[in-house]
C-alpha cells in the first residue's frame, strides 16, 4: 500500500529515519498516530502505542519493531536510506533547527554509526576547515550547495515525505 498510511512501510521507515534525525519530535509523532488512529477501524497496535509515547526513542523504537518493516538490503537501498538521513539533518538546517557546523557534525557522527567511515571523513574535514576559516559565509554556501546536490533525490523525497507527515498530524 503506497497512500502514506500507517500501512505504507516505505513512508514508515522515512517517518522514522525523520523522528531519528530529529525531523520530527514526539509531539508531532503522537499527533501523526492520533490523527491516524482516528481514521482506520482497527489501527495496529503499534500506532495505539505511539500514542501514548513518553519519548521520541520510544516511537523509534515502536516503528522500528513493526512486522514486516523493510530493511536495506542491496548497497544501492544502504546508499538511499543514508542520503534520506542526511536529507533529514538538511531539512532541519534549512528550518533553523541545526547550524551549518552542527549538521556537518551530526551527519559525520551519523555516518560514522552507519559504519560508513570513507563518507563520515567528508564531513568531519569540511567541519575542520570551516573551524580553522572561522565559518566564511561563502565557504558555508559552497558547502551546502556541493551537499544538496548530492543529495537532491533524497531532499526530494524526504521533503515530500515531511509535508504529508505533517499534513498528516494536523488532520487533513
Amino acid at each position: 500500500m503506497k497512500d502514506g498510511s500507517p500501512f505504507d512501510l516505505v513512508s514508515v521507515v522515512r517517518i522514522g529515519v525523520m523522528v531519528e534525525m530529529g525531523l520530527v519530535g514526539l509531539k508531532q509523532i503522537i499527533a501523526w498516530a492520533d490523527a491516524w488512529v482516528m481514521k482506520l477501524d482497527d489501527p495496529p497496535r503499534w500506532l495505539l502505542e505511539m500514542c501514548t509515547a513518553p519519548d521520541a526513542d520510544t516511537a523509534l523504537g515502536l516503528i522500528r519493531d513493526i512486522p514486516m518493516l523493510p530493511f536495506p538490503a542491496t548497497p544501492e537501498e544502504i546508499r538511499e536510506e543514508n542520503a534520506d538521513h542526511l536529507a533529514s539533518l538538511v531539512l532541519r538546517h534549512r528550518n533553523g533547527a541545526l547550524s551549518w557546523g552542527d549538521f556537518l557534525f551530526q551527519a559525520g557522527q551519523y555516518l560514522d554509526r552507519a559504519r560508513r567511515a570513507d563518507q563520515c571523513e567528508r564531513f568531519f574535514m569540511q567541519l575542520n576547515l570551516l573551524e580553522r576559516m572561522g565559518f566564511p559565509e561563502d565557504l558555508v554556501q559552497a558547502q551546502r550547495e556541493d551537499i544538496e546536490r548530492d543529495l537532491v533525490d533524497a531532499l526530494a523525497r524526504m521533503e515530500s515525505a515531511h509535508r504529508r507527515f505533517e499534513a498528516e498530524a494536523r488532520g487533513h
